[in-house]
């Protein structure tokens, strides 16, 4: 049921984004009889998404709901980074599950949008930057996301605050799970302006990055030595709650869920393809290039450490 509208939100890269009715849905509003005391929406039959045995009927299997959750974290990587605007309230009375009888995937329904929150350019594309650093593990980048986000205090230990990410990284408090491979190909739908390639790119990414940043002098630092440096401004409270609620709605339809492993495969789409691609080249040239954490500066460094010169070793 339901008509299909084209999308109106558009990508880092200024081209629009495709129609996300395959997998989502929202009822229709009729404008011309609502007002400030009425809203008069379209009537959408759904299962509520925590109701396992009503789903279970229906014949919503394990790869389904894994597809579903995998569809709500599509769906806030967009409203947090492309929309700009998000519902802070996806508990299981505002979600339901539309089951179709030809065989299509089922897909998510979002009510009530009576709570919900606008973001800034910066506070929209720092979200983005810290999901991306955290799927890179890398710490460096992580930081500038902060500060472009704006919850670093002035007074903020920048050095700390990097020691800190690349702990969480190193020991595996922060990581991303590969994405589950799915057999039926009725799912291909959600993902097709995602090539394969791309999500190797983004998991390949992952290990390569964290080579980078890994290191065995690391100093310790706790928690509370970085946590004075942060402050939050009111939106952020709103996405943690929303990011606390949508966790839940996650693991309940596929324990092993997770915000950032379930919107990784996304990235490209959100970036547009030629964006990404460009963003990944350079990040694997500095990975052999770049001035401080490439390839090539670490063995000149040791080569001088061992009392060589390199440079005197250059062809005059």
């Amino acid at each position: 049921g339901g008509k299909a509208i084209e999308s109106t939100a558009k990508g880092v890269d200024g081209k629009p984004l495709p129609s996300a009715a395959d997998w989502l849905r929202t009822p229709y509003t009729y404008g011309e009889l609502s007002s400030e005391k009425w809203l008069v929406m379209e009537y959408v039959p759904s299962i509520k998404v925590n109701s396992n045995a009503k789903l279970d009927a229906e014949g919503v299997t394990v790869e389904d709901r894994e597809y579903l959750a995998e569809a709500l974290a599509h769906s806030y990587l967009r409203q947090f980074c492309v929309n700009k605007f998000f519902s802070t309230d996806p508990h299981p009375g505002n979600l339901g599950i539309e089951v179709f009888e030809d065989k299509r995937p089922p897909r998510l329904v979002f009510y009530d949008f009576g709570q919900a929150c606008s973001l800034s350019e910066d506070q929209a594309g720092g979200i983005l930057e810290v999901i991306e650093s955290i799927i890179d593990s890398d710490a460096k980048k992580s930081v500038k996301a902060f500060v472009r986000m704006g919850v670093l205090k002035d007074n903020a230990d920048l050095v700390k605050v990097q020691a800190k990410c690349q702990s969480n990284y190193d020991t595996g408090k922060l990581q991303v799970k590969k994405r589950k491979r799915r057999t039926n190909a009725k799912y291909s739908v959600m993902g097709t302006q995602r090539t394969d390639s791309a999500e190797k790119v983004v998991f390949s990414e992952t290990n390569q990055s964290n080579a980078t940043n890994s290191t065995t002098d690391t100093p310790e630092v706790k928690d509370a030595e970085v946590m004075e440096f942060f402050t939050l401004q009111s939106e952020y409270a709103f996405v943690a709650r929303a990011l606390s609620q949508l966790d839940g709605v996650g693991k309940g339809l596929d324990p092993e869920f997770d915000f950032i492993s379930a919107s990784a495969p996304y990235l490209v789409e959100i970036k547009g393809s030629g964006r990404y691609i460009m963003d990944e080249v350079k990040k694997k040239l500095d990975f052999v290039f770049g001035e401080e954490g490439g390839v090539l500066t670490k063995e000149m460094n040791l080569f001088k450490a061992l009392g060589f010169e390199p440079e005197s070793y250059q062809k005059k």
